[in-house]
């Protein structure tokens, strides 16, 4: 029997189970719970992959619902990675934002083909980032 996994965007994400699954990233491991209730709080759209009562995938997108929307903090834990939880996620959130204009993300080089797969192209030109506050 294949295992069952529960996909939500309106189930509530814990912060503290969101923290143990972000403690597998490289680029989130050093957020805390307070913080990320605080993005949860400000997120349009989260979305929760449960298996069993265990948090083992997330995902969010910030928009303005109209013209612009960032996919942003893509995270499946690493016992369940392989297995096609991101692509189903990435199909759910696609669906929820298809009426928005442009749809963004950043991804590491070696994700650009998985993003591919579902129209993503790199843009040309320079992405620019400025850091802003950082909390521990």
């Amino acid at each position: 029997m294949p295992t069952r996994y529960i996909y939500s965007f309106s189930e509530p994400i814990n912060p503290e189970e969101l923290h143990e699954l972000l403690q597998e990233t490289s680029w989130a491991g050093g957020r805390g719970p307070l913080d990320l209730q605080q993005m949860l709080d400000h997120s349009q759209i989260t979305l929760g992959v449960w298996h069993e009562e265990r948090l083992i995938a997330f995902a969010r997108v910030i928009t303005d619902d109209r013209y612009r929307a960032l996919i942003d903090d893509i995270v499946v834990a690493s016992a369940y990675r392989g297995q096609g939880i991101a692509s189903h996620m990435l199909e759910k959130m696609l669906k929820r934002i298809e009426h928005v204009e442009q749809i963004m993300l950043d991804c590491d080089a070696e994700l650009t083909d998985f993003y591919r797969r579902f129209g993503f192209d790199e843009k040309g030109g320079a992405s620019m980032i400025k850091s802003g506050a950082r909390r521990q």
